[in-house]
């Protein structure tokens, strides 16, 4: 009994000189946050936020955004192109040498397959191929790509996971096609939710769903070989569940923060924070339309399609306590859908809380006496704020001005569901770019055929108009003049109202090296490493 307890002691002396021994291997990282908003991982029909990190670290793109200057696109699979005279015309040089994970060389055909497939599968993120009019490959090494008009941001919109690249030998061995008729035809999905088949630094292995996705290295990448051997990605709801795993080391880097425990985790010494600027949006939505899909006999009783009511209930929140109080001022808030930092985006155009002004709207639309609304929401936690909790600041919020808030929560890929399907009149949800440029925004909060402009019922002509006018100005100072009269335009419509541009916080156990974010994928897995000793 002696011997066994003082092997006990010894044992809880050696976890105090090392640290925690993790289980899974020191090659291999564990990064925790929330994966229930996955609803597939086949990057023909995944438009969610999670999967960017995945399909960036098992896919590669034609061209990337620079790390150190995210304004730059520089070569990945394509090791240069050019474009003609009248920007209708892209010519991509492929890089040679590279093979898929499979073993399958990269060619041309791959390309034309991957984004052929893409427009006909006629998923939610097809869109990014709208521009394109036809794609050829003159060589196995070439590929040409005409665009319907001239469309500057093209280079921008190749950079997006969802214009990753398949290995299509791969994928039509497993139900995979590019006919027209695949979006009825094409069965790689499932495989695809298990598997990858692309030439990124690592592969997908497994996926179950809000438990765990799994990544092993590409032994066969074009690159260095990634430091860590393999990549779990845990799911995790709760930010004190989240921290007391990365304390005790069974995970090595989590994203689940609450702000308010920040300063709990730089006064551990074994931890450490990584601070980004996120170009992502948590913003309500309001819908003007008069019920779901194009029923209208099944109306909605709420009177959103007075604009005079959305525009009380953005004077209504109150957003310095949201900023300041719930995210710990880890936030910033642009004016409409076009985040601080990208073109035509001014935030002093933005709402503030104005509650007589809030009222005096009411009064003049005829609910001087408020009124009932439902508010629909997910899980999770934008920028580390449990929906939840955010939603409780809504509803307090709308009190103040006579508006009664019904609160309905379903998990995220449900809410998703509902949203895409037009069945949501009032919520909050976070937007996430694929690529950077101002068109990742507009092209997706203008139109009434597509995006969450679609979902919401916005059939406003001014804004489609402008959207349209400034995604073809190659004239950068007419541009964000556009761009500035489409905020303005956005903000008069109180359709859309931003309530956070989060920051993104991240902790982790000290021994991780080389963190880098990125506002499109988050992390990248195959830039980061763990400190010898």
């Amino acid at each position: 009994m002696k011997r066994f307890s003082l092997l006990v002691v010894c044992f809880a002396i050696l976890l105090l000189i090392i640290g925690p021994i993790s289980a899974q291997g020191n090659d291999i990282l564990i990064f925790a946050t929330g994966t229930d908003d996955l609803i597939t991982l086949d990057p023909g029909l995944a438009y969610e936020s999670t999967n960017l990190t995945i399909h960036h670290a098992t896919y590669d793109t034609l061209l990337n955004v620079d790390t150190n200057d995210l304004t730059q696109i520089v070569p990945n699979l394509a090791e240069s192109y050019e474009m003609s005279d009248d920007g209708l015309t892209y010519t991509f040089h492929l890089r040679s040498g590279i093979t898929f994970a499979s073993g399958n060389p990269f060619t041309a055909e791959d390309v034309r397959f991957s984004w052929t497939r893409l427009i006909n599968l006629k998923g939610n993120p097809s869109f990014y191929a709208d521009p394109i009019d036809s794609i050829a490959t003159p060589d196995d090494m070439t590929v040409v790509v005409t665009l319907k008009s001239p469309f500057p941001a093209f280079p921008a919109v190749l950079t997006a996971p969802a214009m990753s690249i398949l290995d299509s030998v791969l994928v039509k061995e497993h139900g995979g096609t590019d006919a027209a008729d695949a979006d009825q035809t094409d069965t790689a999905k499932d495989w695809l939710d298990q598997n990858s088949a692309g030439s990124g630094p690592f592969i997908l292995t497994g996926w179950v769903p809000d438990s765990e996705v799994t990544l092993v290295r590409n032994d066969n990448y074009w690159g260095d070989p990634a430091t860590f051997s393999a990549v779990t990605i845990r799911d995790v709801n709760d930010a004190n569940t989240a921290l007391q795993q990365l304390e005790r080391g069974d995970i090595d880097i989590t994203d689940y923060v609450d702000p308010d425990l920040t300063a709990q985790i730089q006064d551990n010494a074994a931890l450490k924070l990584e601070i980004g600027q996120s170009l992502n949006i948590t913003y309500l939505a309001l819908s003007p339309g008069e019920g779901p899909g194009s029923d209208t006999s099944v109306s909605w009783t709420a009177p959103l399609w007075d604009v005079r009511v959305r525009q009380a209930i953005a004077y209504a929140i109150d957003y310095d306590g949201i900023i300041n109080g719930l995210a710990a001022g880890f936030s910033d808030r642009p004016a409409a859908m076009l985040p601080v930092g990208v073109q035509g985006s001014d935030p002093s155009a933005r709402y503030e809380r104005d509650l007589d002004k809030a009222r005096s709207l009411l009064a003049e639309a005829g609910y001087a006496d408020g009124f009932e609304l439902t508010l629909s929401i997910g899980t999770g936690a934008p920028a580390g704020i449990p929906s939840e909790t955010l939603a409780a600041k809504f509803a307090a919020d709308l009190a103040e001005v006579g508006i009664t808030l019904n609160i309905e929560q379903t998990p995220t890929s449900n809410f998703l569901t509902s949203y895409r399907a037009q069945e949501l009149q009032f919520l909050f949800a976070t937007w996430t770019p694929d690529y950077l440029d101002a068109t990742m925004w507009s092209d997706y909060f203008s139109y009434p055929d597509t995006g969450p402009a679609y979902r919401i019922q916005l059939n406003s002509e001014t804004i489609a108009n402008l959207a349209t006018e400034a995604a073809f100005e190659p004239d950068h100072a007419k541009r964000t003049e556009l761009y500035s009269q489409y905020q303005a335009a956005h903000v008069a419509e109180a359709v859309f109202v931003p309530i956070l541009q989060p920051q993104s916080i991240y902790a982790m156990r000290t021994d991780i090296e080389n963190f880098t974010f990125n506002p499109v994928y988050f992390i990248d897995f195959y830039q980061m490493s763990r400190a010898a000793g």
